[in-house]
């Protein structure tokens, strides 16, 4: 596994101090803003501070932890994932580290403690230590809302996957080639090898209770590793939430000109597609095969003018609206989708 990379070098007072300097001239910069504080004694230059993302800086926080403790802590539940390239929401607030099982396991101010083994079920990646991904996964949909589960669950089941505007592909090199975690802090594709749905319902066997159990296997049993996107998985549990249909995930539509275009959601008896419009898909520049955003956009607007021709609806939404429950209902009401309350979650079919 590589080293963690894009992480400027963390300053600290107490290797100030070895050299023979005054380790208040740290803080003295800090009030200037010429370096900023991540944690006590601990301190990053502030002009690569003003060019890190939320998360890049939450791993410098996470980085500095280790050198303010006599053992080196073992990251976990949502601190993992963002190693692992799980969907979870957002950036931490906390840091996670997990304790011994027989220790008192207290949570203190911005450390929360997890009672774990500190030998069995971790990586090393880099400087880091992480619960492995079947652990951090199994932590997380155990304690997250349904909807936010089912995204980390769907993202631990995936695949590598390579989307253009008119193709949806698995790639074989691409997939032994992210066998390894590429160790940042950023990461917003699932690192290492997929986990399956059976090594998910072994270890939700292993759950201390029948509540837990359940619930888990509610989580597992709905994911998919055929969503593209935390902002499709969402979208999929929202829908089962407010009693839409289940659709068919990446159903694929052939183009007249010969190519395949797959689509999110695939609405057979109403012959409608439905699309997440998460914008950062037109702006990463490894997505549309090196065109302009203009010319992305216009590639999109081609694939679905050849899938409309075929009598096929649309319905598209944003973060915003997805997120939004009562937009959401009233989106998907608006384009026809019947909306009945069935059985517990059942994983989603196939294309």
């Amino acid at each position: 596994m590589s080293n963690l990379h894009r992480l400027p070098p963390l300053i600290r007072a107490a290797d100030v101090a070895r050299l023979g300097q005054e380790p208040r001239t740290l803080a003295k910069r800090s009030d200037k803003g010429e370096l900023v504080r991540v944690r006590r004694g601990i301190y990053v230059s502030g002009e690569e501070w003003k060019q890190l993302d939320a998360r890049t800086r939450y791993g410098l926080w996470a980085e500095s932890l280790q050198h303010l403790t006599e053992r080196q802590p073992v990251f976990c539940h949502a601190t993992a994932a963002l190693i692992w390239g799980l969907w979870i929401i957002g950036v931490p607030r906390k840091m996670h580290i997990i304790t011994e099982a027989t220790a008192g396991g207290r949570s203190r101010n911005t450390i929360v403690r997890h009672r774990g083994s500190l030998s069995t079920e971790l990586v090393r990646c880099g400087p880091v230590l992480v619960t492995d991904k079947l652990t951090t996964t199994m932590r997380l949909i155990t304690s997250l809302p349904f909807s936010e589960a089912v995204a980390v669950c769907d993202s631990s089941l995936c695949m590598v996957r390579e989307r253009n505007q008119v193709n949806f592909f698995t790639s074989a090199a691409a997939n032994t080639a992210h066998s390894q975690l590429d160790c940042s802090w950023s990461n917003d594709t699932p690192q290492g090898k997929p986990l399956l749905h059976s090594e998910l319902a072994a270890a939700a066997e292993l759950l201390p209770t029948q509540a837990a159990y359940r619930r888990a296997m509610a989580v597992i049993n709905f994911s998919s590793g055929l969503s593209g996107s935390a902002g499709e998985s969402l979208s999929r549990a929202h829908m089962y939430e407010l009693g839409f249909p289940t659709p068919v995930l990446q159903h694929r539509f052939a183009l007249r000109d010969g190519s395949n275009a797959f689509v999110d959601f695939w609405f057979k008896e109403q012959r409608t597609v439905g699309e997440f419009d998460g914008m950062g898909k037109y702006l990463r520049s490894d997505w549309g095969g090196g065109l302009t955003l203009a010319q992305r956009l216009l590639a999109e607007k081609k694939r679905e003018d050849q899938i409309r021709a075929q009598g096929v609806k649309f319905v598209r939404w944003t973060w915003e609206e997805m997120r939004n429950r009562t937009s959401f209902e009233s989106l998907l009401r608006a384009a026809g989708l019947p909306q009945e309350r069935s059985a517990p979650p059942r994983a989603p079919r196939s294309a």
